[in-house]
């Protein structure tokens, strides 16, 4: 009877000692469970964070790059009807073979659409700006200085007056001068001097100039990221100049014209 009593009771020392091992066992799988979901979740938000950023930067660089394209027709449209009118007070039809003359001013490869009609006007600086125009573009009287061609000569003037002095930077167009960095970082240097060390830079670091360039223009001057470091380098070192020349459009908007308007909206006050 004893022996049998002995092992009844071993038996049930036995399976309470199995049920608490396989409920530490469950605690533990439950408890890897919740941290691996914990992981995932925080991985998720993370990702979801960053996906929002990049579609915000990208709704902001699609209308900026919309802004500039509806002031190009704008101005481009305001260049023709300025030498429309001039045409016609200056080549008025008095016989057969003047109002010959005029005709060519009414051709259809002037009368492009208004989209294309802002970039026909940039085809010479194109080529000069190491872009891949094909198109010439003569003219029978000076630039309008309102139109697309003169404010792309006096942006890029402001440029070179802003870097003046500064070592491995020499603007001359919108493509190559810009092909290593070092005329962003001049550029935002110019207006936030405290910020970084321009001595210091490396015309060879390209990747870095560019970081180093758009990341103090955003955190400290406020200008949208347009340009992305890593289409920079795969364009090597002839940047499509229109790409350029829109983010830097973008940073002589917050360092010329806005301080601009501010003084002489205080000026009034």
């Amino acid at each position: 009877m004893e022996e049998r009593e002995k092992r009844m009771q071993k038996e049930i020392e036995e399976r309470k000692q199995r049920k608490e091992d396989e409920k530490k066992q469950e605690m533990q799988r439950l408890e890897e469970l919740g941290k691996t979901s914990t992981a995932d979740r925080i991985e998720n938000e993370a990702g979801k964070k960053r996906q929002d950023f990049i579609k915000e930067k990208y709704q902001a660089a699609e209308e900026e790059k919309k802004k500039n394209m509806e002031n190009f027709e704008k101005m481009a449209k305001e260049n023709k009807n300025e030498e429309s009118e001039k045409n016609s007070k200056t080549n008025a039809p008095t016989s057969l073979s003047s109002s010959k003359i005029q005709k060519p001013t009414m051709n259809s490869a002037q009368s492009k659409n208004s989209s294309a009609c802002a970039f026909a006007l940039f085809q010479n600086k194109d080529k000069e700006a190491g872009g891949t125009g094909k198109g010439t573009m003569t003219q029978t009287a000076p630039a309008s200085p309102n139109s697309p061609q003169a404010i792309k000569d006096n942006l890029l003037k402001w440029c070179q007056q802003r870097t003046e002095g500064y070592p491995n930077v020499n603007i001359q167009n919108f493509s190559s001068s810009w092909a290593d960095g070092m005329a962003f970082c001049a550029l935002i240097h110019s207006a936030v001097p405290e910020t970084f060390d321009f001595s210091k830079l490396n015309p060879k670091n390209r990747k870095g100039n560019f970081n180093l360039a758009f990341k103090v223009a955003e955190d400290k001057c406020d200008i949208s990221p347009l340009l992305e470091v890593e289409d920079m380098l795969m364009m090597g070192n002839k940047p499509d100049w229109k790409c350029v020349f829109t983010y830097v459009q973008s940073i002589y908007r917050k360092l010329e014209l806005e301080p601009k308007a501010r003084a002489a909206k205080n000026n009034e006050n």
